[in-house]
């Protein structure tokens, strides 16, 4: 009876090293200062193209708008061109050799 806690220490005394070796793994596989370091340049790298591109490119909604406008007065011409032209003549090929 005296020795019933035996079990109980071995069970303890396995998942203690197993989150032990867990723990080293995941300490290993940690990034160090100078990943870290690395990827706080590349962010500030990241952070001041996006600054640049806001001051020089157009933004979004004003580019959709524009492109919407061009598509509207692509329209606008071909109506406009639809409406002046009333008879469309196709020649081929053998046409052009024999008129020619």
């Amino acid at each position: 009876m005296e020795y019933i806690w035996a079990p109980f220490l071995a069970i303890f005394w396995y998942f203690v090293n197993r989150l032990t070796g867990k723990t080293d793994e995941l300490e290993k596989t940690k990034a160090g200062n100078t990943s870290l370091g690395r990827v706080a340049d590349h962010a500030r790298e990241l952070d001041k193209r996006i600054d640049e591109l806001a001051h020089t490119a157009l933004p979004r909604k004003e580019f959709k708008s524009d492109i919407a406008s061009l598509h509207l007065r692509l329209n606008e011409m071909e109506r406009n061109k639809a409406d002046k032209i009333k008879n469309v003549r196709v020649h081929s090929s053998k046409d052009k050799n024999n008129n020619g």
